[in-house]
């Protein structure tokens, strides 16, 4: 069997393992056990497909080098390994086959399945069996699945000029073997793998792509998905670089686009079916946005449907992923950073427009702010002889309102005088503009520039979160899932759950006012929240200081409201507000004056009391006390409510609990008890899970007495009482409230709706609880959630002073649902 390819063998395994499991003969199992000893193979999974026939039909050079005759062992490998492919779609792959072999800038798509199937499943690598040599791509997925261990070297079998060279030289069938090999040490590294197939029609249109990935992919027994790249409809041909052309200036554009789409599609799928590749879908992408709509891509998916294809959807091409960044035109023109470029947002800055610095500074002034926008970047291109020019890129960095720079070239090698070096070197290098030194003329170095396409870098966050949303946004991935993950049902993971907050805020974007709006993280979580949709921020604080802010920190606030509350027109309609839900207190205008200038949270929750927000976060750089204590006396808490309270959603690998109160109070007596324990059920329920209670103590059922077990005996009689639908069970402790097996043991086999399954988990005290959630979270890597506050008529939320951006992003989205039922309830409108 030496003379046998190595999965050629691996197709004939297949075949013994399935006789083995329907004929139960132990002879199959007799043979594919010697031969896995002999090729030092893994033991096979008997549903496992391989197979290795070959499908290059298309005429060309390597054609006949690739289509070599097999001799009879290997048919008999390919077809059982055909017949076992058949049987259904494998759910531990899936290969994204880019038609023609043209997956250039097409990053969204990897990046797209990525985020999608993350929801689904938690342990996901990604793998490519040849790859381009100067592609980031690999970097830029490992960070969207955060796959921190894998080693870059074990994602990839061959580079193309590798592969390339086995190709020409006639060892096609070594090329096969050793992307098998290279596949099967990685993917024991992970339950699911995302898989790239390669893109060589780019680079030698030599060799048939749609069959050597059909083979490929074929071999490795994976499903297919059918990418279809669409950048040639909006460019011009023969030319290089982002789209030229409005899509309405092509002419049948819309008749080309489902040419195009039906051909490419079809000619994979003669390949693929060859192989006995089952294609789950295709999809576009880098469409012109015209023809991203209902009634065209309607037409398409009736057109691949007759062909016998799924349509999942079309990706527009997109201005902003296609933008070259700061450190694009750095490496294009080989510059070197003199100034500034220290930061990821200075070099991942978008270009939108290149300037040649020729005029005198005025007029170059003059110009900028009437045919640059103040929320672009613009690259100045200028003599290093200009100190005029360079100072004054450096001053516009400091205002909001002029002109933005992304970063200054300068041209012809000469670096600036010495005086100028010290001025420049005097600012802050994180907070200067970048300033580059090309070695090129002024002109040569402009038309080098010409028709520069960015690309996603690891570092690109944006790009990356863009890329994401474009595929959520016009995706069907559903009909990909319930074929790939057929007989699994999807468990509620931390990915899956902030996907579904992220989308449930954005279906009904509600107002948030955001009080620390001078505060960095806010900043950049109000531009995340604009970006994603998630609802209309409005920023308190100095406009122009705001501003100034974001444009330092690149990123675009133009769709927010900023408020300054010492000038608002609104100023006098809060105070009214604050003496009339304060004057038994004794409150007069000039408190409540002071109160709403010089406290952003009174002022915040003013807006929320009269309607002008839907809700608020704060408490970023503010203690808890200075963020509820106003919530408390200006908005107030629900009727019949005897406390505000307090959960956190902790998101485990497989599921998410809901943990009560761990922020707010010290020690609840029973009645204030169970009040939080039906809020967090109510809490459970808004967010998409049907609540099962647990009231922890450090007894289960009747096995101790004291105090503290009568105190949650009492509370969960109370909360039974009053709200006999909600499933509500204690005393239980912890491992009784989780664990199935604890559960019947300590419950001696009494039946339970809650023991061994509960979700909502509430704590006798605030020791208990905070304890509890932080020994979770440092110990397991949960995601904890919160806290997110509850009882209050209006909400209003507070941040941690350690949080993240991402930590803000959530808490904006738990308001926004929050806000969503308060209005459902009321029978509001929606913001």
């Amino acid at each position: 069997m030496a003379g046998f390819p190595r999965h050629a063998v691996t197709g004939v395994l297949s075949w013994l393992m399935r006789q083995h499991t329907t004929t139960k003969h132990a002879e199959f199992r007799c043979a594919a056990t010697l031969i896995s000893a002999h090729w030092e193979l893994e033991p096979l999974n008997p549903r496992s497909s391989y197979s290795t026939s070959t499908a290059f039909n298309r005429p060309g050079v390597l054609s006949d080098v690739l289509c070599r005759p097999q001799n009879a062992f290997w048919r008999h490998a390919s077809a059982n390994a055909a017949s076992d492919q058949r049987r259904g779609i494998q759910s531990e792959c899936l290969y994204i086959h880019h038609t023609g072999g043209y997956g250039r800038h097409s990053d969204a798509v990897p990046i797209g399945f990525a985020y999608a199937l993350e929801r689904h499943e938690q342990d996901i690598g990604f793998f490519r069996p040849i790859a381009t040599s100067k592609s980031a791509r690999g970097e830029v997925i490992s960070r969207v699945l955060e796959l921190k261990d894998d080693n870059p070297a074990d994602t990839i079998a061959f580079h193309q000029s590798e592969a390339f060279e086995y190709l020409a030289t006639n060892r096609s069938d070594e090329l096969l073997e050793k992307i098998l090999q290279a596949y099967e040490k990685y993917k024991r590294q992970h339950k699911f793998v995302l898989i790239e197939g390669t893109s060589f029609g780019e680079v030698n249109e030599r060799v048939d792509v749609d069959a050597l990935n059909a083979r490929i992919c074929s071999m490795l027994g994976a499903p297919a998905i059918f990418a279809i790249n669409c950048a040639r409809l909006t460019t011009p041909s023969g030319e290089s670089g982002p789209a030229k052309l409005a899509p309405r200036q092509v002419p049948n554009v819309e008749k080309e686009f489902q040419e195009h789409l039906v051909a490419a599609s079809r000619l994979s799928q003669a390949a693929f079916a060859k192989e006995n590749v089952e294609v789950v879908a295709a999809l576009a992408h880098r469409v012109p946005g015209d023809l991203v709509n209902t009634r065209v891509q309607g037409a398409m998916r009736q057109q691949l449907g007759e062909a016998g294809l799924l349509y999942a959807g079309a990706i527009p091409d997109d201005d902003y992923i296609n933008a070259a960044t700061v450190v694009d035109v750095q490496q294009a023109l080989g510059a070197e950073i003199l100034y500034g470029g220290q930061s990821p947002p200075q070099m991942n800055t978008e270009v939108t427009q290149y300037v040649v610095a020729t005029l005198n500074l005025q007029e170059l002034l003059t110009y900028f702010p009437k045919h640059l926008e103040p929320t672009k970047g613009a690259v100045v291109i200028t003599n290093a002889g200009r100190p005029d020019v360079i100072l004054a890129m450096q001053a516009l960095q400091k205002t909001a309102k002029l002109a933005n720079c992304a970063a200054l070239v300068l041209t012809g090698g000469g670096e600036p005088s010495k005086e100028i070096d010290l001025v420049l070197r005097s600012h802050k290098q994180e907070d200067s503009l970048p300033v580059l030194l090309a070695r090129l003329p002024t002109f040569d170095t402009a038309a080098k520039l010409y028709g520069l396409e960015g690309r996603i870098l690891p570092s690109s966050d944006r790009k990356i979160e863009r890329a994401k949303h474009l595929f959520d946004s016009n995706i069907d991935f559903g009909p990909v899932v319930k074929a790939l993950l057929k007989d699994q049902p999807t468990k509620l993971n931390p990915k899956l759950f902030v996907y579904n907050l992220y989308k449930k805020a954005a279906k009904d974007k509600q107002r948030i006012v955001l009080p620390e709006g001078t505060e960095p993280r806010i900043i950049l979580a109000a531009a995340e929240a604009l970006r994603r949709g998630l609802c209309h921020p409005i920023l308190l604080g100095p406009e122009e200081e705001i501003l100034t802010q974001a444009k330092q920190l690149r990123v675009d606030l133009s769709e927010a409201t900023i408020i300054d509350p010492a000038s608002s027109p609104d100023l006098e309609k809060y105070v009214d507000l604050v003496v009339q839900q304060r004057k038994h207190k004794g409150m007069t205008p000039e408190q409540a004056h002071q109160q709403l200038t010089q406290d952003v949270n009174v002022f915040g929750t003013a807006m929320v009391k009269a309607g002008d927000a839907s809700g608020m976060v704060s408490g970023a750089i503010h203690t808890t006390a200075n963020t509820v204590r106003p919530a408390l006396q200006i908005i107030k808490m629900d009727p019949g409510i005897p406390v505000v309270s307090s959960v956190f959603f902790m998101c485990l690998p497989d599921k998410v609990l809901v943990y009560g109160d761990c922020a707010i109070n010290t020690n609840p007596n029973a009645d204030e008890l169970a009040s939080i324990a039906m809020a967090s059920a109510d809490s459970a329920k808004a967010f998409g899970l049907e609540p099962r209670v647990a009231m922890l103590s450090y007894a289960t059922g009747d096995s101790n007495q004291g105090p503290a077990i009568q105190k949650v005996i009492d509370a969960t009689r109370i909360a039974q009482q009053q709200r006999p639908e909600l499933a509500i069970e204690g005393p239980l402790q912890y491992d009784a409230a989780v664990n199935p097996q604890t559960a019947k043991t300590k419950l001696k086999g009494r039946a339970s709706k809650v023991a061994g399954q509960a979700n909502v988990l509430i704590f006798p005290d605030l020791n208990t609880g905070n304890n509890t959630y932080k020994a979770v979270q440092q110990s397991t890597g949960a995601l904890a959630i919160g806290p997110m506050l509850q009882g209050l008529r209006k909400p209003v939320n507070d941040l941690s002073r350690g949080c993240t951006v991402a930590d803000v992003v959530t808490t904006i989205c738990l308001t926004s649902i929050q806000a969503q039922a308060r209005a459902s309830e009321s029978g509001q409108a929606p913001q």
